[in-house]
């Protein structure tokens, strides 16, 4: 026994320092010189008040639910546009269902009850699975690169949200239903929920395992029995579900259904997942470090609108997310060049 004590303490030892190698720790670190350097030019410390800090991590919230989908398809090789389409046409569907489809007969003066409601979320959320398991057919059926796919459903589906919507957006004032999104409180438990899940999924399941195999290189997962196409269709309906579910979120804080919502969700949500370290050549990344990477661009946005006098932060939002996305790939290639 006390011959493998010194071993015992090497493996100890070797998987902390794992740990704490680990390239979310880079962002963490980002995230800090971010917050001092806000600190340091936000004399009103604006930033640094209850308001703003829960505000902050609302918004992180309500974009990490479609930032965390979007990181899972780009791990397994693939890619979403389709995310901020599914948004809206999950708003309009929801609201239809909820004002009109399902309430025919009935009062509209008279609240849904809440099994109702509950109805409402799940054939939405259906609908989203649904759309992402079409992604996965014309990617592995049609031949259809992801890129040309998700691209094409992202003009068709908000045009179907714009007609079944007759272009008009959907007043929805149920409690019940809006609770999803407007409490701070509630989004952040499910956006919470949703994290763990998936970074549970992708860093301790076999499944997970073979998604990563599947996006570092698609034809020795084949060779090796990987039945890929199915991984394709579980990477993709689960994106098109928790796109599904970002729409929910974001008619509930709103309080309306709108066609034009969710335009380039799709961006701050791919951003987020190559800052944090998610190749888009695929098989590299993880689920924490989209999350960092969605909260250190949501900071830097919030942070520049502050510190940047006379300039609003949705202003600049764009020009933040595509240097950020510039650089944060710049460097994953450098990286990667690197160590090959």
């Amino acid at each position: 026994m006390t011959v493998n004590h010194p071993e015992r303490r090497g493996r100890l030892l070797a998987s902390l320092i794992g740990v704490f190698k680990a390239p979310e720790w880079g962002l963490v670190a980002g995230i800090l010189v971010v917050l001092v350097l806000i600190y340091w030019l936000d004399r009103d410390r604006a930033f640094f008040r209850a308001y703003s800090l829960q505000t902050l991590l609302h918004r992180v919230s309500l974009f990490g639910v479609l930032a965390v989908g979007a990181g899972l398809v780009i791990i397994a090789g693939g890619i979403d546009l389709s995310t901020g389409a599914v948004v809206a046409l999950a708003s309009v569907v929801s609201a239809k269902l909820l004002t009109e489809w399902l309430r025919r007969g009935g009062s509209s003066s008279v609240p849904p009850s809440t099994g109702l409601v509950w109805l409402v979320i799940g054939i939405t959320l259906l609908m989203g699975l649904a759309i992402g398991l079409f992604h996965a057919f014309m990617i592995n059926r049609l031949r259809l690169p992801p890129f040309i796919a998700t691209l094409a459903t992202m003009a068709g589906l908000r045009s179907l949200a714009t007609i079944l919507s007759q272009n008009r957006t959907i007043n929805v004032s149920i409690a019940a239903y809006r609770v999803l999104g407007s409490n701070p409180w509630v989004t952040l438990s499910i956006f919470t929920g949703v994290a763990v899940f998936m970074s549970v999924l992708m860093g301790w399941t076999v499944l997970g395992r073979h998604l990563f195999a599947l996006g570092g290189n698609e034809a020795a997962a084949r060779l090796s029995g990987l039945r890929t196409r199915r991984l394709k269709a579980i990477a993709y309906g689960l994106s098109g579900t928790l796109s599904a579910l970002g729409g929910i979120l974001f008619t509930g804080l709103s309080g309306q259904a709108d066609s034009r919502l969710g335009v380039t969700y799709e961006l701050i949500a791919i951003t987020a997942a190559v800052v944090g370290g998610c190749s888009l050549s695929g098989g590299v990344g993880s689920i924490r470090g989209t999350v960092l990477g969605l909260l250190l661009t949501q900071i830097v946005i919030k942070g520049t609108g502050i510190v940047v006098r006379g300039i609003d932060s949705t202003q600049i939002e764009g020009l933040v997310l595509g240097t950020v996305v510039v650089l944060a790939v710049a460097f994953n290639q450098t990286v990667r060049v690197r160590r090959e």
